[in-house]
Parts: structure tokens; C-alpha cells; sequence
């Protein structure tokens, strides 16, 4: 049941990942016609540049996966992702309520927390029967849409920025593509960090205007005014 159930999914729709959860039968582990080995291979053959996650109870897997604070132990290696839900459950749940869900910072933060450090984050919601959105969990993904719509190019398709440290006092985390280094920081006003490597006369606030930033050895110092998404803020240094 299980082949057969995961080759029609992949006939179907051809999906850029095969994301499994709760292992696989045994059965199914063992060479064979209905091996998990023939689905991978299956897989593969109709989807080249396809993907499957660690959750298999398998040797092979593409990539390696943490959820909620548990496997943080995963969180390492060149591919690796974190799944969370907006709330504590994966689907919807009808007692829960605003109480049980992430704010619109804590979820940025949480989402800047995972690229800062190489990872994906997989963000699970959970639509009522009838296809809605509960209203908090809306709130959630329209309040991380306007940030990705202003700060996006320090989180799409960039890496770790290894030359400064994280900081929890002032929260910072760091993020850089080929064109630029993203300092991102949950704080206004003004602010001194260690930031030994960046371009301080480039600086600028994405979405935003150029920055004076003093520098004193490896010290820089700025003052932050309130963004316009009012969440953490995005220093840009050109490299």
C-alpha cells in the first residue's frame, strides 16, 4: 500500500520533496519490487533535482530535519531544516487561541534565527474543514509577508555571514547573498556591535535611507530609527 500510495503521488505531482514523517513499514526497508529503495529510485528518475527528508528510518536522505526545539541535534551540515506550526499543533485545533500562537515577531525572529544559521524552516498551518485560515494564524503570515516584502533580500537564497557573532543583548543575526552583508536587529535606537569585517560607510536600512555608522576598531556604533514594518530592523553593508 505504502509503494504504491507514494508512486501515485509522485505520478500525480511530480513534488519537489518527498517529506515523510513516523518512519516507514518495515517491510519496506528491505530490497525488493515495494522497497523504499525502488521509491527513492522512482523518485529520482521523475524528479532529478527532487528531495527527500531524514524521516524514513533509513540510511539516505537528503537532508536533515529539527521540529519545535527537539532534534536540535539536526540542526548542522549543509542542508537542514526546522518545522514548526504557528500554534503547537500540525492542523487545525480548535481550542487553540491567540495564547497558543507566535507573534508576528517571535515568528520573524524565529524564521531569521533558522537562516542566520544555514537552515529552511518549514511553517506549518492549519486551515479549518472548509479551507479558512484561522485569523490568528493569518495575522502571523500577513505580518511575515510585509517583512519579506521589505527585508526579503536578507533571507531569499542568502547564507550565513561568519564574520560577526549573533548577539542575544542587543538581539542581532547575520545573513549575507553575493552583493551585500545583512546585519538584522530586533532594536531601536542607538546601538554599538562588534562587526569587524562589514563596509560601515555602505550601510543603509532596507526599505530605508543611508545610515552615519561610527567606527571605533572593530566597534561600530548607528542609531536605529522605528521601521516601517515594526519588527526587527535590516542593516545593509555592501561588500
Amino acid at each position: 500500500y505504502c509503494h504504491q500510495h507514494l508512486v501515485d503521488l509522485i505520478d500525480r505531482y511530480k513534488p519537489d520533496i518527498l517529506w515523510n514523517d513516523i518512519e516507514y513499514p518495515d517491510f519496506g526497508k528491505h530490497q525488493g519490487e515495494y522497497s523504499l529503495a525502488s521509491v527513492f529510485d522512482y523518485f529520482y528518475s521523475h524528479v532529478p533535482d527532487g528531495l527527500v527528508n531524514d524521516r524514513w528510518c533509513v540510511s539516505h536522505s537528503d537532508y536533515t530535519t529539527s521540529e519545535y526545539q527537539h532534534r536540535l541535534e539536526m540542526e548542522s551540515g549543509e542542508a537542514w531544516e526546522n518545522c514548526r506550526g504557528i500554534g503547537f499543533s500540525f492542523g487545525y485545533n480548535q481550542v487553540e487561541n491567540e495564547s497558543h500562537y507566535q507573534s508576528v515577531e517571535s515568528a520573524i525572529r524565529h524564521l531569521v534565527n533558522i537562516v542566520s544559521r544555514g537552515g529552511n524552516l518549514l511553517l506549518n498551518i492549519g486551515p479549518t474543514a472548509s479551507g479558512e485560515i484561522p485569523e490568528f494564524q493569518r495575522v502571523v503570515l500577513e505580518g511575515i509577508g510585509a517583512w519579506l516584502t521589505v527585508n526579503g533580500s536578507a533571507i531569499y537564497g542568502s547564507e550565513p555571514y561568519i564574520n560577526a557573532a549573533s548577539s542575544e543583548t542587543p538581539w542581532i543575526r547575520w545573513t549575507q547573498n553575493d552583493n551585500d552583508v545583512f546585519a538584522i536587529i530586533d532594536h531601536v535606537g542607538q546601538i554599538s556591535f562588534e562587526a569587524p569585517s562589514v563596509n560601515e560607510i555602505s550601510a543603509s536600512v532596507l526599505g530605508g535611507e543611508k545610515l552615519s555608522v561610527a567606527r571605533e576598531g572593530t566597534l561600530i556604533s548607528m542609531n536605529l530609527s522605528a521601521p516601517i514594518t515594526k519588527w526587527p530592523i535590516v542593516v545593509s553593508f555592501k561588500k
